[in-house]
């Protein structure tokens, strides 16, 4: 992306720009993206793919590395927990690479909200995380999922499903299969 990061006048803005971004990838990816009306979500965007509905919140950063990463900054306290309770993933931009981490929310709130990426960095804690925009295809459980209880679906005609695994995943829909458009 090369410079287009240095010449925004505020955070602002530079978020803006990085959710377009975002969804700009996520198209070209398969997904259908939404933008939720006003600014009162915790997420700046939906993207759903064959019934599976994610929330994503998108970080961007700019800055220069410190200690060998890029760090990107999420809220604290009470605030970070109420995100993280309501988003499904964090979609963190690095605009001067143009490299995205797609990250469980479940994740980010292991590490507290502190996320310092180093893409050149064999083995650092975020690599399994990077252009994987795969995680947003599958059902949220097993290693990448997050509290049981807290995976949804859409079913076709809009109701959410109930029944879950052990680790919270969705394994059925009420009248209907997953996404099957049932009525």
């Amino acid at each position: 992306m090369g410079q287009r990061g240095m010449q925004f006048k505020n955070a602002k803005e530079r978020g803006e720009w990085a959710e377009a971004r975002f969804l700009g990838r996520a198209v070209e990816q398969g997904f259908r993206v939404a933008k939720p009306w006003g600014e009162c979500a915790p997420y700046d965007l939906m993207v759903e793919r064959e019934g599976l509905v994610n929330r994503v919140q998108v970080k961007s950063t700019i800055r220069k590395p410190k200690g060998g990463a890029y760090p990107c900054h999420m809220p604290s306290g009470k605030r970070l927990a109420h995100i993280l309770e309501e988003i499904d993933y964090v979609a963190a931009y690095l605009i001067t690479l143009d490299l995205w981490y797609i990250i469980p929310a479940g994740v980010v709130a292991l590490r507290k909200g502190s996320i310092w990426l180093a893409p050149w960095r064999r083995q650092n804690k975020y690599e399994r995380y990077l252009e994987a925009w795969h995680l947003l295809r599958r059902w949220r459980g097993g290693s990448y999922g997050r509290k049981e209880g807290k995976s949804r679906a859409v079913s076709g005609d809009g109701r959410r499903g109930e029944s879950r695994d052990g680790y919270g995943a969705v394994v059925g829909m009420p009248g209907g299969g997953f996404g099957s458009g049932g009525g």
